[in-house]
């Protein structure tokens, strides 16, 4: 999400500096990858799969139960597989100790929905910065590189308790890192040594199952660390959505900077988008671990931009099941965000963020706006449908065929 954000702010750092680029050169000379898989083993077929998670919110019983219904829907029609986030930090709430339920209930739930493939993202980075436990943020603090041996040791425990807990109910893929492309421009030179933490954090997995499918998940085409990690992952991930950024001359930062304004983009950028990130992949199969197109706050755009509205989300998911498909052989599993609409008060938080970091509040509008509404069904006590909910239906029963 964060690069979605930042991707085009004049504030963003970026890597410089002759330490920073020899530091990288000499990791990645170091940590040569792995052999590409052909498909994801633990899988086992060739298929695209598509699903949705729910909003990150909390809601009233009568609406989630409405949204578990759309959810069961989905299923029925074909939607087979979930994903799980989970940060080290929570994990390992203290050194050696490790909140194994956490991961049980969320797989369990999964798999009470009907759901047959779950995969699971061990987040070490998320968009905002680190998610890991305090004695590791303590060693970061103190100038230790990321792949000290302390703190690959202190994952690679993570890893033997927890990979073979998630193999047990058929995890098929394993991330390690969610968008860390705003850790890389922020803090150029720990984020170098991220490329032997990665490495080492694969093998390791690889020694608990070598058929396991290793990822990060990218910010999109131009994630800062593609060149770095790439090379060392066995499948592509990516989180990207269909906006575009427009330069808007009176959203101002600093009251001098203009800024950029997501606007919705139309299903003939569709295609476009999916070529990118094939371009990017190194010949990998490309797994989507979130995708979106907002409506509108109470279905009526407010800063998304001509396009924006129920009939353009409709028809992006439409043109996503036929770029797909003609795009069989690069794509693994495509992840809607999300299956119901946050509200104006859950995205506050991002307002909050944003506020904090002194930009102005056409932004902060714009971005909530972007993640808020973005949902397939409205978040009511029927979880009413909006017309993309059929379209992605439709599009969930035809990559299940046969």
């Amino acid at each position: 999400m964060r690069k979605l954000l930042t991707s085009t702010l004049l504030i963003a750092c970026t890597f410089s500096g002759a330490h920073a680029q020899m530091e990288r050169d000499r990791l990645a000379a170091t940590h040569p990858g792995p052999e590409d898989p052909a498909t994801l083993p633990l899988l086992g077929d060739d298929q695209i799969h598509l699903y949705v998670q729910e909003a990150y919110e909390g809601f009233a019983p009568d609406i989630t139960a409405a949204v578990e219904g759309r959810f069961t829907e989905l299923v029925g029609a074909g939607m087979d597989t979930a994903r799980h986030l989970f940060d080290w930090a929570d994990l390992e709430p203290e050194p050696g100790v490790y909140d194994t339920q956490l991961v049980i209930d969320a797989m369990q739930y999964r798999a009470s929905l009907g759901i047959e493939h779950q995969f699971c993202n061990l987040v070490v980075i998320d968009s905002e910065g680190t998610t890991v436990p305090p004695y590791v943020e303590d060693l970061l603090d103190s100038d230790a590189p990321w792949d000290d041996p302390q703190i690959l040791q202190g994952f690679r425990g993570v890893l033997d308790v927890f990979v073979p807990l998630m193999l047990d109910r058929d995890m098929f893929m394993l991330g390690l890192s969610n968008e860390p492309s705003g850790y890389y421009e922020d803090t150029p030179l720990p984020a170098a040594s991220f490329v032997g933490f990665i490495d080492d954090a694969v093998r390791h997995a690889h020694s608990l199952e070598p058929e396991l499918a290793c990822t990060v998940v990218f910010a999109g085409p131009a994630d800062a660390a593609i060149g770095d990690l790439m090379p060392l992952l066995d499948v592509a991930s990516f989180n990207d959505y269909f906006y575009v950024p427009v330069t808007e001359p009176t959203c101002l930062f600093g009251g001098t900077i203009p800024l950029p304004l997501f606007l919705s983009s139309g299903p003939g950028l569709v295609g476009t988008q999916l070529d990118e990130l094939i371009a990017v992949a190194q010949g990998k199969l490309i797994c989507i671990q979130e995708i979106g197109q907002a409506t509108g706050w109470n279905d009526i755009p407010a800063t998304l931009g001509p396009l924006a509205g129920l009939e353009n989300q409709r028809a992006c998911y439409e043109s996503l099941r036929i770029e797909l498909d003609a795009r069989r052989d690069h794509f693994r599993t495509v992840c809607n965000w999300v299956l119901n609409d946050h509200t104006m008060p859950g995205m506050q938080w991002i307002v909050d963020a944003l506020d904090a970091g002194g930009l102005p509040s056409c932004y902060s509008a714009n971005v909530a706006e972007i993640f808020g509404p973005a949902g397939l069904v409205r978040s009511n006590p029927t979880a009413s449908t909006k017309p993309a909910f059929f379209e992605f239906k439709n599009a969930v029963s035809f990559f299940a065929a046969p």
